[in-house]
């Protein structure tokens, strides 16, 4: 639910056995030895990750020259090799030609440095489209009226207007599957509805106190 070309950040081919393997183990797909090797790829990242986070170089190193010319913007003071691979246009194989990729006996593979690299460079947008996707989950069943008009909600773009209104779905967990329908669309649709929902309140109650 909700995983769609919007949150290609997730769903990147880099990612996909860390997604989809400990759900084939748990319904038997997955056989003791490829789990077993799965389990130590991730090991040899989460090594690596750590090992970019703790390493420091100065600001006088050749490194911080290196990067420096990459991403356009001199290095301050000194940083972490995590720090620096955050920087624009700066990658992995540019902490290996100056001499600081893993130790020989790590045995990590090019692609798994740069699963690394990508964990570290979009660890924000990452967690971001995570809160976003359990936000919207927890909303999945919320009710959309039969009768509410998709037209008149300007915040809403063209293309979902036209599809809301062709489909009308039930609910908040149907909209999201429609295709054309962005993530943008449902927030603006969700405060709609909650605009909806003060506005009926705030009118139960000023006619309960004229009765």
């Amino acid at each position: 639910m909700f995983c769609r070309s919007e949150y290609r950040l997730l769903l990147r081919a880099d990612n996909a056995d860390r997604r989809l393997t400990p759900l084939g183990r748990e319904v038997g797909l997955i056989t003791d030895e490829r789990w077993a090797a799965y389990t130590a790829k991730q090991a040899r990242i989460d090594a690596e990750k750590a090992r970019l986070a703790s390493t420091r170089v100065t600001e006088a190193s050749q490194l911080a020259a290196a990067v420096a010319e990459a991403s356009g913007q001199a290095l301050q003071r000194a940083a972490t090799l995590e720090e620096l691979l955050r920087r624009p246009h700066v990658h992995h194989p540019l902490l290996v030609a100056q001499g600081y990729g893993p130790p020989a006996d790590a045995g990590i593979s090019p692609a798994e440095s740069e699963c690394a690299e990508i964990d570290i460079k979009y660890a924000g947008f990452i967690s971001r489209q995570e809160k976003q996707l359990q936000q919207l989950a927890g909303k999945a069943s919320k009710k959309i009226p039969t009768e509410l008009d998709y037209s008149s909600i300007s915040t809403l773009s063209l293309e979902a207007r036209e599809k809301l209104t062709k489909f009308r779905p039930a609910d908040i967990g149907q909209a999201s599957r429609i295709g054309g329908v962005n993530p943008a669309d449902i927030s603006a649709l969700l405060l709609h509805l909650e605009v909806l929902r003060r506005r009926a309140a705030a009118a139960g109650g000023a006619d309960s106190q004229q009765q």
